[in-house]
């Protein structure tokens, strides 16, 4: 039995590459033009095809959009699994001092960030509902 073919990630990139440069180097005109001619192809196709054929394309791509929206449902779930693994493990000692806007603190198991919806009746200022009384003003 021969061997499965392996996929050439690299080729697949310069093909892709190669494809949005000499996207990128055609006029408005002349993208209008192949706009027109995919256009009048599509409206070809269609003509050519029975009901039955188009029915059974329609089915055969709204399974394959089902198929790729669960992929990427399930990639997502891995995604943030790892990020929360990744983010539990984190040190979070003088964190504050060191913020990075690209992690979620969020997701930390020990973080837990509530709502600034109290306020404080010595100067008005907004705080989280557990905060020290005055720990905002000087009265």
């Amino acid at each position: 039995m021969p061997r499965a073919r392996r996929s050439n990630i690299s080729r697949q990139i310069r093909n892709a590459r190669r494809i949005r440069n000499t996207a990128n180097e055609r006029t408005e005109e002349e993208q209008e033009i192949a706009r027109k001619q995919r256009r009048d192809s599509m409206a070809r196709l269609r003509a050519s095809q029975s009901r039955e054929q188009s029915e059974a394309a329609r089915e055969t791509a709204r399974l394959a959009m089902r198929n790729r929206r669960a992929n990427n449902r399930g990639q997502q779930i891995d995604n943030l699994r790892r990020r929360t693994r990744y983010l539990s493990s984190a040190d979070l000692n003088r964190a504050a001092f060191r913020y990075d806007c690209s992690n979620d603190y969020s997701l930390h198991p020990s973080v837990c960030i509530g709502q600034v919806d109290v306020v404080c009746e010595y100067c008005g200022a907004l705080k989280f509902s557990g905060e020290t009384a005055g720990l905002c003003c000087m009265y």
